[in-house]
């Protein structure tokens, strides 16, 4: 076959086809399926990761029903060792000390920076004595199913923060004996929380 029939044997079965199919018809249809084959892998890769977030989720509503139901062990063998184990167990003694009871428990779910997040609203004896209620906010890592990090906030309004004030002013040997390292290390978080909820009393007291 000569250069010249060749060339023109090639641009007629381009535009032809082989198979009794043109290229024109074939390529779309190639198109199709690779985009089709494409939105496979990414509902695979989204299942597989909404998978692996449920689990997640699972073990940071097992931590909070532990935490609220006041069963130490159950907690503690759900949390990787470190300080922030230390610190939610100090807390759940602190919690228990002041009688909290949920009002309002929101699903946990995960944040845009893959953080676990779990917001519980709670009525306890610092809320009774001063008047509100509180939402304690919790921001978990989880790996190995065990919760590796965690820290939490309260969304106590200004009279507690004037309180702690008042204290270190006219309370501070609470600082040096129930409350000493109190979130930081402490050993007596039970005592501390009474002794708080008792000093909440006497501040309102003097109203």
């Amino acid at each position: 076959m000569c250069r010249t029939y060749w060339m023109s044997y090639l641009r007629k079965g381009s535009a032809r086809g082989y198979g009794g199919h043109t290229w024109a018809h074939s390529l779309p249809h190639l198109s199709s399926l690779s985009r089709v084959a494409s939105l496979l892998i990414l509902l695979l890769a989204f299942s597989q990761g909404t998978s692996a977030d449920n689990q997640k989720i699972a073990i940071a509503e097992k931590m909070l029903d532990s935490f609220y139901r006041f069963d130490t062990q159950a907690l503690a063998d759900l949390l990787a060792e470190g300080k922030d184990a230390e610190s939610v167990l100090y807390y759940q003694a602190w919690a228990e000390a002041a009688n909290y009871t949920i009002k309002q428990r929101k699903p946990c779910f995960v944040s845009e920076d893959n953080l676990i997040v779990c917001a519980v609203t709670v009525f306890d004896d610092f809320g009774k004595t001063l008047g509100y209620t509180a939402t304690d906010t919790f921001y978990l890592t989880v790996e190995s199913d065990r919760v590796a990090t965690v820290s939490f906030e309260g969304d106590d309004p200004m009279i507690f923060s004037i309180l702690y004030v008042w204290m270190m002013v006219f309370k501070s040997e609470l600082f040096e004996h129930e409350c000493k390292d109190m979130f930081e290390g402490g050993k007596t978080p039970a005592a501390c929380s009474r002794a708080v909820v008792q000093a909440a009393k006497d501040f309102i007291d003097m109203f």
